[in-house]
C-alpha cells in the first residue's frame, strides 16, 4: 500500500466529543467508558470532504469530522493521506473530494525509485497559472480555430444578405468578416485564459496543501508531486498513469485523463539538471 508509513492520527471532534483514529483501521471512541469500534477500512461504504466536514460512512453509521477537530493542516493533510491510501487498495469506498493541485494519494503505488531526482520548493501562483493557459490551448485550441473560420463564414454570409449583389461587394464584406470573426475569438480565448488563471485561487481556498511545502520526484519509474510533510521516499505514480505533458517557458504539467496529475516548476530544478529531468519524462510520456 502507498504512504503505509505514515503514521496514524487521531482526532477529537469536540462537536460530538468522540475520538477518531485512522490508521490500519479505522477506529471510533464515543465516551472514555464505552468501548471503541474498530472497522476495517473495507466496511466503509463512503468518505466525503468537503471544506467544512470530512464524513465517514458505515452502512448505516455515519461519522462527520469537522475541520475544526484538526489541529493543523499538516494534521488535516496527514488523515487525507491514510484515507487515500486505503481507497487504492479499497476502490469500492465512494470518495468525493474538495478541488486539487497534488495527485490524489489513491493513484501511487509503493515503489522504490532508483536514479531518482528529488525536488523542493512552493507552488506560486503565476506557475500554475501559466500552465492552465498552455493547458487551455492545449485542449480548446483547435476548436478555437475552427470556431473563427465557422464565425467568418456566418459574418460573411449575415453581411452579404444586408448589402445585397456578392458580387459588387464581397470584397467589402470578406474584410469585415474576417476582421470581426478574429476579434470574437480573440475575446473568447481571453476569457478563457482569465477562467484559467483563477482556477489556482479557487483550488487555494478549499485545498491547505497549495500553502504547504511540495516535494516532487522525477525517476525512471514513475513521478511524485506530495506535501513534504507526509513524503516517504517510496510511493511513486507509474509513468502508464500519465497520457502527455505540456511544458510552458516556467514549467511543466503532466495530464492523465486530460486533466493535469503533475506539476513541475522550472524553478525546483538547478539549471545543470534541467535537460536531463525533462529528457526522461520526454523518454517515457509524449510532449503535446
Amino acid at each position: 500500500m502507498a504512504f503505509e508509513t505514515v503514521n496514524g492520527q487521531k482526532v477529537f471532534s469536540a462537536m460530538t466529543g468522540t475520538t477518531y483514529i485512522f490508521a490500519d483501521y479505522f477506529v471510533v471512541f464515543k465516551g472514555d467508558n464505552v468501548s471503541p469500534e474498530i472497522y476495517e477500512w473495507s466496511r466503509i461504504t463512503s468518505i466525503t470532504e468537503t471544506m467544512d466536514y470530512i464524513t465517514v460512512s458505515i452502512g448505516s453509521d455515519t461519522y462527520k469530522i469537522e475541520r475544526a477537530a484538526f489541529n493543523s493542516d499538516d494534521h488535516f493533510l496527514a488523515v487525507r493521506t491514510i484515507i487515500e491510501g486505503q481507497v487504492a487498495l479499497y476502490p469500492d469506498i465512494k470518495y468525493k473530494f474538495n478541488k486539487r493541485i497534488l495527485p490524489l494519494k489513491y493513484l501511487y503505488r509503493n515503489i522504490c525509485p532508483t536514479n531518482a531526482y528529488v525536488l523542493q520548493g512552493f507552488y506560486e501562483e503565476k506557475v500554475i497559472n501559466s500552465c492552465n493557459v498552455a493547458l487551455v490551448i492545449a485542449r480548446y485550441g483547435r476548436f478555437i480555430f475552427l470556431f473563427t473560420l465557422v464565425l467568418i463564414a456566418v459574418i460573411f454570409g449575415v453581411v452579404i444578405s444586408i448589402m445585397g449583389n456578392i458580387e459588387e461587394n464581397w470584397i467589402y464584406c470578406l474584410p469585415i468578416s474576417v476582421f470581426t470573426g478574429i476579434i470574437i475569438s480573440i475575446v473568447a480565448y481571453l476569457i478563457i485564459g482569465i477562467i484559467a488563471r483563477h482556477k489556482f485561487n479557487s483550488i487555494r481556498k478549499v485545498d491547505p496543501a497549495t500553502q504547504k511545502e511540495i516535494t516532487v520526484v522525477v525517476a525512471p519509474e514513475g513521478f511524485a508531486a506530495v506535501e513534504t510533510g507526509v513524503y516517504t521516499g517510496h510511493d511513486l505514480i507509474p509513468w502508464s498513469e500519465a497520457n502527455f505533458f505540456i511544458e510552458t517557458h516556467i514549467g511543466l504539467v503532466v495530464l492523465r485523463d486530460n486533466k493535469s496529475v503533475f506539476w513541475l516548476p522550472k524553478s525546483f530544478i538547478p539549471k545543470n539538471q534541467q535537460s536531463d529531468i525533462f529528457g526522461m519524462i520526454a523518454s517515457r510520456v509524449r510532449q503535446r
